[in-house]
Order: structure tokens, then sequence, then C-alpha cells
């Protein structure tokens, strides 16, 4: 795929730095379901899918890994749009781009022949509003996470996490302020994320093991809906954000 574009913070498409943006392309109609193909990675079988809505007078398409994972631009600062004049031209797009994703990484891509039941997607936001920030508390929590400096190939289970910070159990070196990317498999989907890693703990601890907390970049909502959950469920017992 190619990178000579990048991803523009107002449009979420890309397009040259200054030039042709089309704007915020928030939808001025209702979004519909449009092509979804399934993709095999890693011997694990995903779905992908495109939506596609006026925007004013052009159509935009955004896409997402089934049930209701948006996929988000670098920084998360939005959700990944193409653009076109009519509906199959941003839909052809979203498609062109799924398409080299997969042939980039070497997914088995195709159209989905059974039927896959879509979860709700969250309506758009003003893609431009910043999260707040502070020190949020922190959840004890265990699920598989990947991460990686360029790829999230390194396999490891989270020990914590907060809306704004994961603590990742591993023997992975990874040094202080490096940036990550990570896929955190929750459940059936897997949320996309990246982040900064704040601090690096190099040895076991009784009650923590040895492993790296990581600064998550703009928070996606679905991600924060499952941190709620963890909450939710644990009550108040969790421990605040600046305790290692």
């Amino acid at each position: 795929m190619s990178d000579e574009l990048p991803w523009c913070n107002v449009c979420c498409t890309r397009h040259t730095p200054g030039k042709d943006c089309p704007g915020a392309l928030l939808a001025t109609g209702p979004e519909r379901h449009a092509r979804k193909f399934s993709v095999t990675q890693d011997r694990r079988l995903e779905y992908y899918g495109v939506l596609i809505a006026e925007s004013d007078e052009l159509w935009r398409a955004r896409v997402f890994t089934y049930p209701n994972m948006l996929w988000s631009v670098p920084g998360g600062r939005g959700t990944v749009k193409f653009v076109g004049t009519t509906a199959k031209q941003a839909e052809d797009e979203a498609i062109a781009f799924l398409r080299e994703h997969c042939e980039e990484r070497r997914y088995s891509i195709q159209d989905a022949t059974n039927e896959v039941i879509p979860g709700q997607v969250d309506e758009e936001r003003d893609d431009s509003a910043k999260p707040k920030r502070g020190k949020e508390p922190r959840h004890p929590c265990k699920v598989p996470i990947r991460f990686g400096e360029e790829k999230a190939t390194e396999t490891a289970t989270t020990a914590n996490l907060s809306v704004g910070g994961i603590y990742i159990a591993t023997s992975k070196v990874v040094h202080k302020g490096r940036s990550i990317k990570m896929l955190l498999d929750v459940r059936a989907y897997t949320i996309p994320l990246t982040g900064t890693v704040a601090w690096v703990r190099n040895d076991d601890e009784e009650g923590r093991p040895r492993g790296i907390g990581v600064a998550v970049h703009n928070p996606p909502s679905l991600f924060v809906r499952y941190v709620t959950e963890v909450r939710e469920k644990l009550g108040a017992d969790s421990k605040p954000a600046d305790q290692a």
C-alpha cells in the first residue's frame, strides 16, 4: 500500500497535504452496510465490511471488522474514510484499500458467502475532538494481546488496564518512550491500539510481573466500552492509575 500520501486529520482520507480536503465527511444520510469479506490470517478467521453514507454532495465509505470495530487512522484521530462522487466509487476505494491491506500482510481475502451479523457501529462524532486525559483507575484484567514497534507480532497478556493505559506482562525488552502497535483480543473481536511505553519493569516482583506500561493514544470507543465493562464487574477495588 502506498505511503506517499498521509492520512488527513480533518477528513481522515489520504490526499495531498493542504489540497483537495473534502472536510470532515460527516454522514448527512443513513449509513448502510455494503460489501463484506472473510479474511484468514494465521489460521484466524475474521470478517471485514464496508459502510457507505452520503456526505453532502459526496459519498463516503468506512471499513470495519465485524461485528462493529471501525478502523482508525494512525494516531486514532478518526475513522478511516474513502470518498467518491457516487456510492460505488467510495465503496470501490474502500475495497481496494482492504485488498491491498491483506495482500501486504499475505492474508487470504474473499467475498463472505455466509450471513454475518454486524453489531451497532458508533455514530460519527467530530473527528477533531480530543479525549480528556488524566489519572484514571487501573483495573486488573488478563486478556491476550499482541504488540510490537513495527507490527504487533509479540504475544503476551495484559495484567491491568485503564481507559488511558495498559500494563503488558512480558519479558520482551521495549525501551521507554517507544511507540508501539497493539492488538487486544477481546471475546470474538480484536481492538487495534497504538501507544507509547511510559515505564518498564525489568524484574518480577511479588504480585507484579515484569512488563511495560503503555499510554494508549486516543482510546477508541470500543476499547473504552470494554474497560467500562471490566470496571463495572470488578466494582471499586481497582488501583489508582499512578500505582505500578
